[in-house]
């Protein structure tokens, strides 16, 4: 069973056309999300895991350099497609930091809790237009990943304003 750095870097080679173990770290280092920033001390050994298990094969490259071209296997293959349709994974909630520090904001006092809240709304407010920009020069693949990830910002815009509602 692939963990969802194996099936991100899987991803990354398939259907986005990072050819090298450089490109995919590079993937994830320019990524929005500050979970996926995939180090190289995560990225390179999971190239390797990858490799040893049959799913990635690599080729030298031209040029002289050392750098290695990746490619899915037909195994390789095979493990990303069960990896995405996975339903029970694919519907996961996943690690969400909102949602996991969510439960901490109840702790702090009314005013405490608003100026929390007005910052957090002031961090999502800007990233939005960001979001939005970036989303008109990617791939169609990485096209949906920041939809998403828009719609996410979103919600949580509504939830704030729910819960600051609720505490007047």
């Amino acid at each position: 069973m692939l963990t969802e750095l194996e099936g991100a870097i899987l991803s990354e080679i398939q259907h986005r056309g990072q050819k090298t173990a450089f490109q995919v770290r590079r993937a994830f280092a320019v990524s929005f999300s500050l979970e996926w920033k995939g180090s190289a001390g995560a990225v390179y050994p999971a190239v390797k895991r990858l490799e040893q298990r049959g799913l990635i094969q690599a080729s030298v490259a031209q040029g002289g350099r050392a750098t290695r071209n990746l490619s899915l296997t037909a195994l390789g293959k095979e493990e990303l497609m069960s990896w995405a349709c996975d339903p029970l994974r694919a519907s996961s909630i996943g690690i969400d930091p909102f949602r996991l520090r969510s439960g901490i904001w109840t702790e702090l006092t009314s005013g405490q809790r608003k100026k929390v809240f007005a910052k957090i709304r002031k961090e999502i407010e800007a990233s939005i237009p960001v979001l939005e920009k970036y989303v008109t020069e990617i791939d169609r693949i990485e096209r949906l990943r920041v939809e998403l990830g828009i719609a996410v910002q979103r919600a949580r815009l509504e939830t704030l304003d729910r819960w600051n509602s609720e505490q007047n």
